[in-house]
């Protein structure tokens, strides 16, 4: 029972992490019935098997999975993000019984009656309280439909290495064996003969290799559900993307960076990806993405993990390094760019404002690079200030056969990866064609354009005087999507399969070798990396451009999306689903309820030291925090309350306007849904009414004669709202006022100058006579309209 015990749990935990990713990918595309059906399998076979265990927990929770799945299939129930919830629920409640099997040999007793219940059609038929963007696992093959052969054995990893290595030196012997027989001149029987061996010890090298080699999609497997959970428990919106992942890695290898990827994944939903609102500011969609990819590059992997968040700041990471003692000032300014990015790599080094369960500790990234390296990987960084960062992982595959292509230059045998050769050409042939391009060569095959380098100049190394001019040729190698180079070397030798190992590092460190290798001649050979020779030589393979028209429809697409009206949809106060143009906000604020007051019958709101107008017919009712778009059309800021921000689309050719000018513009179709266009000329229009227009310069009104301080208390507010500045006596500070308002029937106690105009105010209500050009102090419209007549400053 122990040893089917064993074979259930290990059994077990690959369909469930293979299970986690497979119903993530299943809720961005619910109507994958082959989807659906795999993963009905997979839980299936679960409780199967712990029947025959006499397992009830794990029998129950997969029966209740398997039910509500199987209500699924027989369009009994919606799959909506909810059932989603509660099936993954109960997966990991599996997982968490499936280790305690594995440390006590026994089921431990407990009730699961809340996972199960949280299946109920009930509590499962409304949407979740946040609904977060598909997250698709998108690999280059589908999801397989056909419930996979869980029947296995258990082999030690020592015996594992001990018939790769048999097998390696079957291989090796096979090349020399097959030298022999070219000298020799053998007879067609015994070459036949050798041929049937050959191809049996080619199957035989492939099984042996895949008892140690993975995909790699496997590691990727857990990547879907942690996003998942993330966004949804950080409010973020995500599209998650993997590909590469028919790429085959060492078992071992892979379990050394299935951590370090995690936690790359999860450092960059925490700090990368920015929060929906700082997206809208940034003109970003709404959507994040991060994308995980792999590839195979000679003898070594590479995995790239990229999102479009807000990348890094280096002046940002300088400070915060200084700040916490990790660098001095002085060793500071001394960094060059990368050497600031690397600051993240810095035992202790932190980007978090605050820690948090996710990230904040200092103990991130420089574990992630101390065990990439510790099983000879490397880590690097591209990093785009406010568009997002890119982090490269490469690492060895430590052990493989690979069929290569075996070059002479300098004299000297090297080997190609063949997966990366895509032609091979005679350089003096007809179709080739090569000029010297600045300081550059160019090869030009049949019409198209290659950059040219010479294996003998990238290696620093000079021809061989015995090498024959008319034998060059030239390797069309194509090292990675969207890349290819021609590669001049002195000669093809042949094609064979070769046992790659790792270099020694001095040789590693050049970036030009891949790994060693030992051909038929018994000759030690390097292994040459494509991609590192490119980087080597610092030109540009890229495909993209080499076609004029390629380049102008791309060219076109690109000005036809700068052109295109961004739209900002939100939900507002009421609950409609509207739209404004995503140029006229500043920003979007968020500020407690207790910010906005009502003035004067407006709603206004207090953001920091300022006062804004808000679009509100009444204060909003409860507490909390209130979203706010700031409108700003370059003078003046409006603000608009919001329930939430929900995404930011291209503003559709056709739109149906509004009878009659208001709030709503019109009305556009979003995703067949209708949503009303705010009018944001409208809005200003109808604020800017009350408000005091800025002018460049407020007229200076003196306040002459208040003995008894009436000016000061009762005119001075008045004259201040309308756009004046006002001084008492001569405290004008020898600046001469454009008017002065005398408080006393006669004349002025102190002139100030012929030619400043003077007005008088009196204090009873009719004039004295026709001639009396005086103003009753308390006739607002009278007062304002002399100073008018006078100044001009009057702005009311």
């Amino acid at each position: 029972m122990d040893d089917l015990l064993n074979d259930f749990l290990a059994e077990t935990a690959e369909i469930l992490a293979e299970a986690g990713g497979a119903i993530v990918a299943w809720e961005a595309d619910p109507a994958d019935r082959a989807q659906l059906d795999a993963i009905f399998r997979l839980v299936h076979t679960i409780k199967g098997s712990s029947g025959f265990l006499a397992l009830p927990r794990v029998t129950a929770l997969s029966h209740a999975a398997e039910d509500a799945l199987d209500q699924v299939r027989r369009g009994n129930r919606p799959a909506n993000a909810a059932l989603v919830t509660g099936v993954l629920g109960i997966v990991d409640r599996l997982s968490d019984l499936c280790a305690l099997l594995g440390e006590k040999g026994a089921e431990p007793e407990g009730d699961d009656r809340d996972v199960i219940g949280a299946l109920d059609t009930e509590a499962a038929s409304a949407d979740a309280p946040f609904e977060v963007a598909g997250v698709p696992l998108r690999r280059d093959d589908d999801f397989s439909a056909e419930l996979q052969s869980w029947r296995s054995i258990r082999v030690p990893l020592p015996l594992l290495d001990s018939v790769m290595t048999g097998v390696t030196d079957i291989v090796l012997a096979r090349n020399e064996f097959a030298r022999m027989l070219r000298e020799s001149g053998a007879e067609p029987s015994v070459i036949a003969s050798f041929e049937r061996l050959s191809d049996s010890i080619a199957g035989m090298r492939q099984s042996v290799s895949q008892m140690r080699m993975q995909r790699i999609d496997k590691l990727f497997a857990p990547l879907p559900r942690i996003v998942r959970d993330l966004a949804q428990e950080m409010g973020k919106k995500i599209a998650f993307q993997t590909s590469g992942g028919e790429v085959e890695l060492d078992r071992e290898m892979m379990e050394n960076i299935r951590d370090p990827l995690i936690h790359i994944v999860r450092n960059a939903i925490d700090h990368g990806i920015e929060t929906l609102d700082d997206r809208v500011v940034a003109g970003k969609d709404v959507t994040a993405t991060i994308s995980v990819s792999a590839r195979q590059s000679g003898n070594q992997i590479e995995i790239e993990i990229r999102d479009d968040g807000r990348g890094l700041s280096p002046d940002a990471l300088v400070a915060k390094a200084i700040a916490s003692r990790v660098v001095t000032a002085g060793e500071a300014r001394a960094l060059g760019p990368k050497e600031r990015l690397d600051l993240i790599f810095r035992p202790g080094f932190s980007t978090a404002a605050k820690v948090t369960a996710v990230s904040g500790r200092g103990v991130g990234m420089d574990i992630v690079k101390a065990n990439v390296e510790k099983i000879g990987g490397v880590v690097e960084l591209r990093n785009e200030e406010g568009r997002g960062l890119t982090i490269l992982l490469r690492v060895p595959m430590t052990l493989t056969i690979i069929s290569g292509l075996m070059v002479r230059a300098a004299g000297q045998y090297f080997a190609i990866p063949r997966g990366a050769v895509r032609e091979i050409l005679l350089e003096s042939g007809d179709t080739v064609r090569i000029d010297q391009v600045g300081g550059g060569e160019l090869a030009t095959v049949r019409g198209e354009q290659y950059p040219l380098l010479r294996l003998e100049s990238i290696l620093g190394r000079e021809a061989d005087d015995s090498d024959d001019v008319d034998d060059r040729a030239l390797v069309i190698v194509r090292p990675g999507q969207g890349q290819s180079y021609a590669l001049s070397v002195a000669a093809i030798h042949d094609h064979e399969e070769l046992v790659i190992k790792p270099a020694a590092p001095m040789i590693m460190a050049t970036g030009l070798y891949a790994g060693t290798t030992l051909p038929d001649n018994g000759r030690p050979v390097l292994l040459l990396d494509v991609q590192g020779m490119l980087a080597a030589a610092a030109i540009d393979a890229s495909e993209a451009g080499r076609s004029h028209d390629r380049t102008a429809e791309a060219e076109a697409e690109a000005m036809a999306a700068r052109n295109a009206v961004q739209l900002l949809l939100f939900r507002d106060t009421n609950g409609r689903i509207r739209g404004v143009h995503l140029s006229v906000i500043e920003r979007v604020e968020e500020v407690p309820a207790s910010a906005l007051f009502e003035s004067a019958g407006r709603v206004q709101a207090q953001i920091g030291a300022d006062i804004f107008p808000v679009h509100a017919a009444m204060l909003p009712g409860g507490g909390g925090a209130q979203k706010l778009l700031r409108l700003y059309d370059g003078q003046s800021v409006l603000c608009y309350p919001i329930a939430e921000v929900i995404d930011i689309v291209r503003l559709p050719d056709t739109v149906q306007p509004s009878a009659a000018p208001g709030l709503i513009a019109g009305v556009v179709l979003v995703g067949g849904d209708p949503v009303e266009l705010i009018d944001p000329y409208w809005l200003m229009e109808h604020y800017a009414a009350g408000a005091p227009a800025a002018v460049l310069r407020q007229p200076l009104c003196r306040l002459a004669d208040d003995h008894d301080g009436w000016g000061n208390n009762f005119l001075a507010p008045i004259l201040r709202g309308a756009g004046y500045r006002v001084v008492s006596g001569d405290d004008a500070a020898g600046e001469v006022p454009d008017v002065v308002l005398c408080l006393t029937e006669g004349e002025v106690s102190r002139q100030v100058g012929g030619d400043v105009p003077v007005i008088r105010l009196r204090t009873a209500v009719a004039a004295a006579g026709p001639e009396d050009r005086t103003v009753y102090r308390y006739d607002r419209e009278a007062l304002l309209d002399a100073l008018r007549r006078q100044v001009g400053g009057e702005r009311g």
